[in-house]
């Protein structure tokens, strides 16, 4: 039987993500560890080895002469492993399918249409979760995320455009009646969202009002509870149309200006790029690009 004398997996994953992307702190970023980690796992395996594999300059780093060649032979081990992994996980589970979403999203949007897709395969489990904390995908936790993003451009990810939304600012009909003018707004609480600071202000200058979202106001973390306290009367809103236009459609929210604004990024369908030819993601992509 041969004896291998291989340095540790983590080792191996550090160098061969600090090889391709030339800076350990984006190594750091894309494995989700601290710069010092990936620092000491490369210079743990240096050791292993017995010579550096980098050449470590002022701002930077480049491979030496020995990681030059060492890196396309760790690179491919891992790339087959991985692949081979995904192959003997697919073959030997159900198909089952985890989606990221953003839990307003998922109560307005994608459950009221999940059937569908159930109805279209019936063989793909649909698993959510709708987290309140993650904004971007987290591979770790979800096969697919359903998010909104200004940068589609993380390494090792797939981003597919699902569509551009704009945003509207909405309220209960009482408080529209009062708003004539962008400046009636300022007689009313601007309800805040936690991560959309942008969106609200990109929407209130669109109307004229200047400072309006720096207005003492209440602060939720989602969507989904703001809108409703709007509903309830506690003041406006700004959120992507396509999470309200049930609510506008029936009377329950108003938007009292007419006024809508393009949202700066985009909603992405995104996934790691080796999983980019399962099955169950092919078919929820073409599904869900059917929807938007």
């Amino acid at each position: 039987m041969v004896r291998r004398n291989l340095p540790p997996l983590t080792t191996l994953r550090a160098f061969e993500a600090a090889a391709r992307l030339m800076s350990f702190k984006a190594a750091a970023e894309e494995l989700r560890v601290t710069q010092s980690a990936v620092s000491h796992q490369v210079a743990s395996l240096e050791r292993n080895l017995g010579t550096p594999l980098f050449v470590r300059l002022p701002g930077r780093v480049e491979l030496s002469q020995e990681g030059t060649v060492y890196f396309p032979v760790v690179q491919d081990a891992l790339d087959k492993i991985a692949l081979t992994t995904d192959l003997i996980r697919k073959t030997n589970t159900s198909a089952s399918l985890t989606v990221q979403v953003y839990v307003t999203v998922a109560v307005r949007w994608l459950i009221p249409r999940l059937q569908a897709f159930k109805e279209a395969s019936p063989e793909i489990a649909v698993n959510l979760d709708a987290s309140l904390l993650d904004w971007e995908f987290n591979p770790d936790r979800a096969d697919v995320g359903f998010i909104y993003t200004r940068a589609p451009n993380r390494p090792n990810l797939t981003y597919t455009l699902l569509r551009r939304e704009r945003l509207v600012g909405v309220c209960s009909p009482a408080i529209a009646r009062a708003i004539k003018t962008a400046e009636d707004l300022r007689h009313f609480s601007f309800l805040s969202v936690s991560g959309t600071t942008d969106d609200a202000e990109t929407w209130a200058a669109s109307v004229g009002v200047a400072g309006l979202s720096q207005k003492s106001s209440p602060l939720f973390d989602s969507n989904l509870l703001a809108i409703e306290a709007a509903a309830n009367g506690q003041g406006v809103v700004v959120v992507p149309q396509f999470l309200v236009e049930g609510d506008i459609a029936n009377g329950n929210l108003v938007a009292p200006l007419a006024s809508d604004v393009m949202q700066p990024g985009g909603w992405y369908l995104v996934h790691l790029q080796r999983r980019g030819n399962e099955k169950a993601i092919r078919k929820f992509l073409q599904w869900i690009q059917s929807q938007t």
